[in-house]
């Protein structure tokens, strides 16, 4: 994938440019859930409705959908978790969206860009 191909429209993450380290998104994911410890459970409700929904305009208007009780902090760290594991993707604006499996928005931005 091109490193340009969300240039102007996404803030392109860090971890897409240069293929992460596998050890390195675990290390980062075990120190920050001794502050939080997420659940599986709540990670997965999270994966779940931006998978459905496709899109976000704000944190807000996921953390609305969720269940009462999440924490907002853990809410944020398991937000943070799914960019570094390339799942979605922020916009410069602040709005997210699903880059996983079957993303047709994804796939679409990809057909059109241009290779440098």
């Amino acid at each position: 994938m091109p490193k340009s191909v969300f240039k102007n429209e996404v803030r392109v993450n860090k971890s897409l440019q240069s293929h992460p380290d596998p050890i390195q998104i675990m290390n980062y994911i075990l120190e920050n859930t001794q502050k939080f410890n997420p659940t599986i459970r709540s990670i997965t409700i999270i994966e779940k409705l931006i998978y459905e929904y496709k899109e976000f305009s704000t944190k807000d208007q996921l953390y609305k959908k969720l269940p009462k009780g999440m924490q907002y902090p853990m809410f944020n760290f398991i937000l943070e978790m799914l960019e570094k594991e390339n799942k979605i993707m922020f916009d410069k604006n602040g709005s997210f969206f699903w880059t996983g499996q079957a993303n047709q928005k994804l796939q679409q931005s990809l057909d059109s860009a241009m290779e440098y």
